[in-house]
């Protein structure tokens, strides 16, 4: 999932209320990190975002060879445990990222095209209600440009948080409604894209898009510290907790079968960032394929302006262009950036879902976002 509305929130958060939650093993970190010096323009823009609401914050940034962690406030809030850059969280619709470049290898190697159909692949999956698999791209899906609605904002999905979804039942209660445009006109963000995406590389492959990733992604990479859970609520180490207002803690309250290849990954902010830095070297797509993902379109998705590509985002700064994805689950919400060159990144997680729609909060995100990538 990427970006939470305040619809999609506030039922949520009633139906997390009454909510049992799971714990998961290995709760307490093994170590605790050393603080961080607290002072610098990115421990303060950290320090800003705590003083803003959200209980910690992680901030990593790369420059050159040097990789650096700051981190403010607590991971876990009944503890009061410090944050701790190498605790796990759940990375939402960074995801979207790893989907799509899996799918690009995939047609790299002649497997499909970003032409093919919908429909091709997954025949009478995307119908009903003036929807038609037979006129989406595989090209359209990764891009947003499907015109389908997002089944995340549905009652029965907000307000039954543990159910294990399966991809067809979600995508059926996506088909219950018209499309927003026909494919190619316009763009909405929407994880419907994603999870059929996902369906598309198990039929294709004749695999999981877990077994997948991890095939293609993790392993070469090594990204001992990312997973891809479907139905399990538990993380599988030492975890940021993360909190949604009133409702406290929803860490291991919702079920990632709601998310999959839209946005279920678990990570590390150096996970990732080792990802994104090999991608947009050009280390994990070829030429042809990286120029594919990297042609965007300007898009406003909710408060956030940006270019859109399929499943990456390119955002301006003072000192040029950060490329990414970011994520929002209840609870979590990253922001990741890197140059073309590998030189500069950002990575920024916090752990609290409910500053999402304050003006203010939105202006320090912006300002973190600078500092940590420019300064």
């Amino acid at each position: 999932m990427s970006r939470i509305p305040a619809l999609f929130t506030a039922a949520l958060g009633a139906a997390l209320a009454v909510t049992a939650v799971v714990p998961a093993a290995n709760a307490a970190p093994k170590s605790e990190a050393k603080p961080a010096p607290r002072s610098g323009p990115v421990q303060e823009a950290a320090d800003a975002l705590v003083a803003g609401g959200v209980p910690g914050a992680i901030v990593m940034t790369r420059r050159g060879g040097h990789v650096a962690h700051v981190t403010s406030g607590v991971s876990d809030k009944a503890t009061g445990r410090p944050m701790d850059h190498r605790l796990l969280f759940r990375a939402a619709s960074v995801t979207k990222t790893f989907t799509s470049t899996v799918v690009l290898q995939l047609v790299a190697e002649h497997r499909l095209s970003l032409d093919d159909t919908v429909e091709k692949w997954l025949p009478g999956v995307v119908q009903g209600n003036r929807n038609d698999g037979s006129k989406i791209t595989v090209r359209q899906l990764l891009a947003q440009q499907s015109g389908l609605n997002d089944y995340t904002l549905d009652p029965r999905v907000i307000q039954n948080p543990e159910r294990s979804w399966t991809k067809p039942e979600l995508v059926a209660i996506a088909m219950e409604q018209p499309p927003k445009y026909e494919p190619g006109e316009g763009w909405n963000y929407t994880n419907t894209n994603y999870i059929l995406a996902d369906m598309i590389v198990e039929k294709v492959t004749h695999r999981t898009l877990g077994t997948e990733m991890k095939r293609r992604i993790f392993k070469p990479l090594k990204l001992k510290h990312t997973s891809f859970p479907t139905t399990s609520r538990a993380f599988p180490g030492p975890y940021v907790h993360g909190y949604y207002g009133d409702y406290g803690d929803v860490s291991t309250g919702i079920s990632p079968s709601s998310a999959r290849g839209s946005g279920g990954i678990i990570s590390t902010v150096d996970d990732i960032a080792r990802f994104h830095r090999a991608l947009f070297t050009g280390r994990m797509l070829p030429a042809r394929q990286m120029r594919e993902m990297t042609t965007t379109r300007p898009v406003m998705d909710d408060w956030v302006e940006e270019d859109y590509g399929l499943g990456v985002t390119r955002t301006k700064f003072s000192c040029g262009y950060g490329w990414g994805h970011d994520g929002g689950f209840p609870g979590y919400r990253t922001w990741t950036y890197t140059s073309t060159d590998g030189r500069r990144q950002a990575v920024i997680t916090y752990n609290e879902s409910s500053q999402e729609n304050d003006k203010a909060f939105q202006d320090k995100i912006k300002k973190a976002a600078e500092t940590a990538f420019c300064s």
